[in-house]
């Protein structure tokens, strides 16, 4: 254990080591690096990550997607990072190095009202949005599905880490093939994780 904080969003929220590497977990669940970023490194595998010119993160957590994206990817393009909680964000700064640059912008808001917003369309974009181990309500709320779906660039993906029960997702998948999406869904990533593979028609 290296330090444990509190916050209003998340609880409280620990940082230590697994398997020599820095990690941020909130109560009942890994929160940033360790597994988590495992269950990411599977995924973005299986993508060309070299067709990307513009991604989105929603749900940034300590920034352990962006951190594999450009140390093991060597993806060098711009990142818009979305992270309501303000704590977390100091953490990623001050225990990750992660911080705003050149092609990073990190934006401290709700998910929901970045995408109602009218912004560039994302060629990728990863949303990893948990309270804990919750995910918010509003992600099974169509609206969030169909502003999501327009911030996808033709032949753009949207990755979703999913644990959410099968009716739920059903939920989540008509929402963006109405969106003009094929959607698929990849189970038991790294072991466990149900991952949400949409991409949109060109």
């Amino acid at each position: 254990m290296i330090r444990k904080i509190r916050s209003k969003y998340s609880g409280v929220l620990e940082i230590t080591y697994d398997r020599g590497q820095k990690v941020l977990d909130s109560r009942n669940t890994s929160y940033s690096y360790g597994n988590l970023q495992r269950v990411w490194d599977k995924v973005l595998q299986r993508i060309r990550i070299k067709d990307v010119s513009r991604t989105l993160i929603l749900g940034m957590g300590a920034g352990s997607s962006i951190q594999l994206l450009r140390e093991k990817y060597n993806y060098d393009r711009k990142i818009v990072a979305v992270e309501l909680d303000p704590v977390i964000v100091e953490i990623a700064r001050d225990e990750f190095g992660i911080r705003p640059d050149n092609n990073l912008r990190i934006e401290t808001t709700d998910a929901a009202e970045y995408v109602s917003r009218k912004t560039r369309k994302f060629d990728l974009i990863l949303i990893d949005l948990f309270i804990d181990n919750k995910v918010p309500d509003i992600l099974l709320q169509r609206p969030f599905w169909e502003n999501t779906a327009k911030k996808t660039a033709p032949g753009g993906i949207i990755l979703f880490n999913a644990f959410l029960d099968d009716d739920k997702l059903e939920t989540v998948t008509h929402a963006l093939q109405e969106s003009g999406h094929t959607v698929e869904r990849w189970p038991k990533i790294n072991g466990a994780n149900m991952i949400i593979y949409a991409i949109q028609k060109r």
